[in-house]
């Protein structure tokens, strides 16, 4: 019986090897390692025994190359920093104090026109305004396109992002890599707002929203968020997302996109768009893009789709 010990080694799970090696055990003792090894006595040949005890100083080598070294961190772990807020923007980005923009991680609240945006400012207004915030900042990606830091927001033990979402100021929203951790986390508490039929989901009070466009007019407004009326007259759904056609005659003018990843946010409210929409006379709000030549709007909650009654 040959036997081996190693001091101040992370555990390392001998089990499976056991099994394999009936003659191979190893146990723990306080911070050591004791592994042994024997060999049936009838092998006693040099070659053999060379053989054991170079795959021992192998093994060896191993362990120790290996122990006490910290896990790697992920690529999506936080960076935190704490800072006040000196502005609130909307009811998802505010400003801290140096002058940086910070956006929300997870969320998108109404933007400026849209029903509920200055409820949604508000409630930020009401959480954070004046006050130190703890920013936890995604790694993966610490600012978006316009150089807003991207980041989970702190106020003592409350995230802001998850407080907006819990009273319907805002509606999830996950832009990888960052979010997608919190991602189901975030889904319950929108399904709670809207079990509660709260602000985004309760019932809309039938005002006309300010710059409201028709349909067939929409591609004069690239790259601009508007509220935008028009009857559903065709729906397809391809493979990685539902199209509805918008006009406002016959003929289709806007292209309404649902990503197939978005289309949980409808069924927690028991919408199947493929059918719910059709024929219906509904204000879309969004952002419109041009895509192969025709103009589309993405929308990813039936918050941003409202049927006129």
């Amino acid at each position: 019986m040959v036997s081996f010990t190693y001091k101040n080694l992370s555990a390392i799970s001998l089990t499976a090897i056991a099994r394999r090696k009936p003659c191979l055990a190893g146990r723990v003792e306080a911070s050591e390692w004791k592994l042994k090894f024997c060999l049936p006595l009838q092998s006693r040949s040099p070659a053999l025994w060379t053989g054991f005890f170079t795959a021992g100083f192998i093994f060896t080598i191993f362990l120790y190359a290996h122990a006490g070294q910290p896990p790697k961190k992920s690529d999506k772990e936080i960076n935190l920093e704490y800072s006040n807020v000196t502005a609130v923007i909307d009811g998802d980005t505010i400003e801290i104090q140096g002058g940086k923009h910070v956006r929300y991680i997870g969320i998108d609240t109404p933007e400026m026109g849209e029903p509920l945006y200055e409820e949604a400012r508000d409630k930020n207004k009401e959480l954070v305004l004046g006050k130190t915030v703890r920013l936890a900042i995604c790694k993966a990606e610490q600012t978006d396109k316009h150089g807003r830091l991207l980041a989970y927001v702190y106020t003592g033990q409350t995230m802001v992002n998850i407080e907006l979402l819990r009273g319907g100021y805002a509606r999830i929203l996950t832009i990888p890599p960052c979010g997608v951790e919190k991602a189901e986390e975030f889904r319950l508490y929108q399904k709670e707002a809207m079990e509660k039929k709260t602000g985004l989901w309760g019932k809309k009070k039938g005002a006309i929203p300010r710059d409201l466009i028709s349909a067939s007019d929409a591609v004069r407004f690239t790259d601009e968020r508007k509220a935008i009326h028009g009857q559903i007259i065709g729906i397809r759904k391809g493979k990685k997302a539902i199209f509805l056609g918008m006009g406002n005659d016959t003929k289709v003018r806007l292209r309404i996109v649902i990503f197939k990843q978005d289309e949980r946010n409808f069924q927690d409210l028991n919408i199947n768009p493929l059918t719910h929409y059709l024929d219906k006379e509904v204000i879309i709000y969004g952002k419109i893009k041009i895509y192969k030549n025709f103009p589309e709007v993405i929308i990813g909650s039936p918050s941003q789709i409202e049927i006129r009654e």
